[in-house]
């Protein structure tokens, strides 16, 4: 499709998006292999710009909040258009509306209220921090399951249960997740049928899907190692988990009394490791069970035996040749009585003697060879029998097979102990007596009987024997049947003697060898850690043992789940970016890990699992009241919090997904303080208030405490800023006005733009901190926090002079908006009641906020506005001078320039009285130091730099701005006058008469033809008794 058609598709774009997404799903979301297609997504957004300008920015930010309000529900190809769009863009600012209203968070009722505001509207604006790095949406792609994973853990948190429902609920989360895994495998199967298929020239015996489609191939070999893992975990936690009512019986058994004949019933239900030990068995006989076809197998087997299709009758090559030696000869009887020298005249093909009879252990007992062609048959029917045995199967479906190939004996062979992957199977011979022998008997076999590794091994599966096993075995998994089979046949080997009499049972012992594997093991208690470290030494599969997927069934089987989670955790934390470090705020120890063996912080999937497998552990603990089974109180330090991190990660993730509405479900999972940590990094980004509000029930739904979450979110972002600073930075530092001696033209100028180049551009950890007060303002019980910790953050900001971040905290967390929050009076007399301690004691009663004192809430509200009208006169006083910056002759003549000086200038006027008498006394006197050192930075470069404003706008509007200097020097002048200490203590007295001698200079030699502007002062003249011709000097 050519670009325009793009351009012009609904939505703009779509068939790029499309192309992207066939792209990823055919490559397994391989992102390096959709480049290009991304690449030309991303030119038909430039494009569609270019064309449609801020219209097409418009549409873009429509089909983001689209995304976002729809991101709990299936994504479509629209929404995700928005999102790539946005991404070729960089994240460019796109204009958005002023929000008229505030929203208020109610406790009590979840209710979301908009409550007008009187103060002027404020723009919003999202893209207000320091730059951040850009993440690629791609990498953060989350599949349907990360949903469905959510809501079946909120299925078993969010009802009220009682704890043996909750528990039951719990240990069915795995039955669930592993079921979801599977329905995701079989979506991609039949796809890479699909793509083997594209060749139709490819013979269908040649068609091989994972070659053709490596990426796909890929993402099946995972699909299909999670849903092992989960398998595994649904088998082993409800025996590790089992309630005390059901303790002591085997999975899937009827209660009640067992049959006493049910010899592997009664056995299971006596030693909790056998039934541990069985459940793993089963566990990698469905593993095994999932691969290819025991025929497919057995295939090159099958046509090396060139038997055709043939696969009954035996064996048919070397039945042939007696046949043909017999009507030779004509002997109608057995070849080896037809003469002494047949050993030496009778042979196969390759030149072997040739067995003379057709019995099953002919070869064996004569010491023989077969037909070659027969000797690949009975190796692909061993081949056939073991692995039926390594699966699991049930002894109809090992008879139907043999019975096919007219071999019935070997089934018969097989099933006497059979250890199927099927419960409800039982031995076929109940005699503990014969059991013990046949075992034996097998044992016997597999050491010293076949003639093939294959049928070794099926005597060594039945007798549990290790080495004859371990020969065929090719996988890890093969190696750990190997050696819990052998265990478990040992322990049921030692149950059945017990079962017969004592004289007996030491016959059998004594007279006919068996493999001990307990006691090769050695140590019961760590046969499973040991096992484990063998199989990772074993060079055969130590590459199979380090893989992630492996190492953490390995931590299941061995019961060190505990310590590979926190070793996964360090991994996940020590790899985090630094934008996330204090997400996990944990420092690891110098510890050395093979990082094979653990999921990467990029590995999603991984991260997903391995989270929820410590919230499954963690959570039933919990129930059962039992030591943390994950850390318990042994174990070193950090390694709960290291554990912890898996959550966080896996949180962080959640967010980068557009999925923080699943955040507080997991934070629930964790302790306070750690779930109010997680979930203040993870949400503190969000910006819309309405979002908030949404955040702010699930959290409360999720049974987290809304006001401690607030509060804890607040302290934490002023945590980030450091330890505690000592002295003042501002002080000797801040300066705003010009160096020099002031002129009757300009007096001291005023620096423009003197909060910074960019009044957008703030520190990202500062711009957490205004989130984090306006999270606490959107609580009705926190206001007094507000106050409280707003006052700090006024503090650290003006200390250190970061004048944007401090304009954007008064912008966006002003004093009105805290007062209205308090009261919910929106009155313009409100403020005539605020320095009453009764008020304020009203006030906390209403909202039962009891940890603040009436006079603690009082001091901090004077604190705040107080630190607020000096940052609003800051702003006030910048915007006179950066427009004085703009009096060029041009601007002169444009008629609504000077009007607006004049209203900026009332404006700073206003903004300046509450600067002017009293500044920040009382808060010192409580003995607030830092006010003090903030007193003496500011206040008195601010009143020169109003001097200085006044100044200019009394040469360029209206001499009564200089009558207004002269007024303020009349003030400084009084008696008990404030002012005029702070300058002598700031010893700048002598800068301060210069300004106003200055100004009196002006107004001297002003003229008469002053301009004047719309809301001159005349009337407060004619009030205080100024007269503009005292000042006026004639000729």
């Amino acid at each position: 499709m050519a670009p325009k058609d793009d351009i012009e598709a609904k939505p703009a774009c779509h068939p790029r998006a499309c192309a992207i997404q066939n792209c990823l799903t055919s490559n397994g979301y391989n992102e390096a292999k959709c480049q290009s297609a991304i690449n030309k997504l991303y030119e038909c957004c430039e494009a569609f710009y270019k064309r449609y300008g801020e219209e097409a920015s418009t549409e873009v930010r429509t089909a983001e909040k689209l995304a976002l309000s729809n991101r709990a529900s299936e994504r479509n190809d629209q929404n995700n258009l928005a999102i790539l769009c946005l991404g070729a863009s960089k994240l460019r600012e796109l204009p958005q509306q002023p929000s008229r209203e505030r929203y208020i968070f109610d406790l009590d009722n979840w209710n979301t209220r908009a409550i007008s505001i009187l103060a002027p509207n404020l723009e919003p604006n999202p893209f207000n921090m320091a730059p951040i790095e850009p993440e690629n949406f791609l990498s953060y792609e989350a599949g349907p399951e990360v949903e469905e994973f959510a809501n079946a853990l909120d299925d078993c948190l969010s009802l009220p249960l009682s704890t043996e429902e909750r528990r039951e609920r719990i240990l069915d989360l795995p039955r669930r997740y592993y079921e979801n895994s599977i329905r995701r495998l079989a979506q991609v199967r039949p796809r890479m049928a699909r793509d083997g298929q594209d060749d139709i020239d490819m013979d269908a015996d040649e068609i091989d899907p994972v070659n053709n489609n490596p990426a796909s191939a890929e993402l099946i070999k995972r699909l299909e190692k999670e849903a092992q893992t989960w398998d595994l975990l649904r088998r082993l936690l409800p025996l590790r988990y089992a309630s005390s009512d059901i303790d002591g019986k085997t999975p899937g058994t009827r209660d009640g009394p067992r049959d006493p004949e049910d010899l592997l019933g009664n056995f299971l239900m006596s030693d909790s490791s056998a039934r541990e030990r069985q459940a793993v068995i089963q566990w990698l006989q469905n593993n095994a069970a999932s691969g290819p076809d025991i025929d497919e197998l057995a295939r090159e087997l099958q046509q090396n035996a060139d038997r055709g299709d043939i696969i009954a009758h035996g064996w048919l090559h070397t039945r042939s040749q007696i046949k043909l030696r017999k009507s030779v000869t004509a002997w109608p009887h057995l070849l080896d009585r037809q003469s002494p020298a047949i050993a030496t005249s009778f042979h196969n093909s390759d030149g072997s003697p040739l067995v003379t009879q057709l019995d099953p252990d002919a070869a064996t007992r004569q010491g023989r060879k077969l037909e070659p062609q027969d000797e690949y048959f009975e190796r692909a029917i061993w081949l056939g029998c073991f692995e039926h045995l390594r699966r699991g199967s049930s002894l109809e479906t090992i008879r139907e097979w043999c019975q096919e190939r007219t071999e019935m004996w070997r089934a018969i062979s097989t099933s006497a102990v059979l250890i199927s992957a099927d419960d409800t199977q039982t031995f076929s011979n109940t005699n503990p007596a014969s059991l013990a022998l046949w075992r034996r008997m097998c044992f016997s076999l597999s050491r010293s009987g076949g003639c093939d590794d294959y049928e070794r091994a099926v005597y060594g599966v039945l007798s549990g024997d290790i080495s004859t096993v371990e020969k065929i075995a090719l996988t890890w998994d093969d190696f750990l049947f190997a050696n819990y089979n052998a265990l478990l046949r040992t322990q049921l080997d030692n149950y059945i003697l017990g079962q017969c009499p004592p004289d007996l049972a030491s016959n059998l012992t004594q007279s006919f060898p068996s493999f001990d594997a307990v006691q090769f093991h050695g140590e019961p208690e760590t046969v499973d850690k040991r096992l484990i470290r063998a199989l990772e030494s074993n060079p055969q599969i130590r590459a199979e043992a380090h893989e992630p997927n492996k190492a953490l069934q390995a931590s299941l089987v061995s019961k060190e789940i505990g310590q590979h989670l926190y070793e996964q955790g360090v991994i996940i934390s020590s790899s985090a970016a630094q934008s996330e470090s204090n997400l996990f705020r944990w420092e690891p120890e110098n510890i050395e890990l093979n990082k094979e063996r653990f999921f990467q912080a990029t590995q999603h999937h991984g991260l997903r699992i391995v989270a929820h497998i410590y919230l499954l552990i963690n959570l039933l603990d919990k129930l059962h009241s039992n030591d943390d089974s994950l850390a318990p109180p042994s174990s070193q330090p950090g390694v709960r919090r290291a554990q912890q991190n898996l959550l966080a990660g896996y949180a962080n993730y959640l967010r980068l997904a557009q999925l923080q509405e699943l955040i507080p479900l997991y934070c629930s999972i964790l302790e306070p303080p750690r779930s109010y940590e997680v979930l203040s990094y993870n949400l503190i980004t969000e910006s819309d208030n309405q979002q908030r509000l949404l955040q702010l029930k699930l959290i409360k739904k999720a049974g987290i405490d809304v006001l401690q979450f607030v509060k804890t979110q607040a302290w934490l972002m002023y945590d980030d800023l450091g330890p505690p600073q000592h002295g003042c930075p501002a002080k000797g530092s801040f300066s705003i006005i010009a160096p020099g001696p002031p002129t009757a033209r300009r007096g001291r100028p005023v620096k423009a733009d003197f909060f910074g180049d960019d009044e957008k551009f703030i520190d990202t950890a500062h711009e957490n901190l205004i989130r984090s007060l306006e999270w606490l303002l959107l609580v009705q019980e926190t206001w007094s926090s507000v106050f409280s910790m707003g006052t700090r953050i006024y503090k650290f900001f003006l200390r250190n002079m970061h004048l944007n971040a401090a304009r954007q905290l008064m912008k966006r967390v002003s004093f009105a908006d805290v007062l209205q929050a308090a009261t919910e009076d929106s009155s313009d007399e409100m403020d005539i009641y605020e320095d009453i301690p009764e008020f304020w004691a009203k006030q906390l009663e209403r909202r039962d906020i009891r940890d603040v004192t009436p006079q603690q809430a009082l001091s901090d509200a004077r604190k705040f506005r107080e630190l607020e009208n000096l940052v609003r006169a800051l702003d006030s006083l910048e915007t006179v001078a950066s427009l004085a910056e703009l009096t060029n002759e041009e601007q002169k003549k444009n008629a609504g320039f000077w009007p607006a000086i004049g209203e900026e200038v009332k404006n700073t006027r206003e903004n300046m009285q509450p600067l002017l008498k009293g500044w920040l006394l009382v808060g010192i006197e409580e003995g607030d130091q830092e006010l003090r050192d903030l007193r003496q930075a500011y206040l008195s470069e601010t009143v020169l730099a109003y001097i200085g404003t006044l100044h200019f706008a009394g040469t360029g509007l209206s001499r009564d701005n200089l009558l207004e200097c002269m007024e303020l020097a009349s003030i400084v002048a009084e008696r008990d006058s404030d002012l005029s200490t702070a300058f002598v203590e700031a010893r700048r007295m002598k800068e301060l008469v210069e300004v106003f001698a200055a100004c009196s200079k002006a107004l001297a030699i002003s003229t008469t033809g002053e301009r004047r502007t719309t809301g001159t002062s005349s009337k407060k003249v004619r009030e205080l008794g100024w007269s503009r011709d005292l000042w006026s000097v004639k000729p």
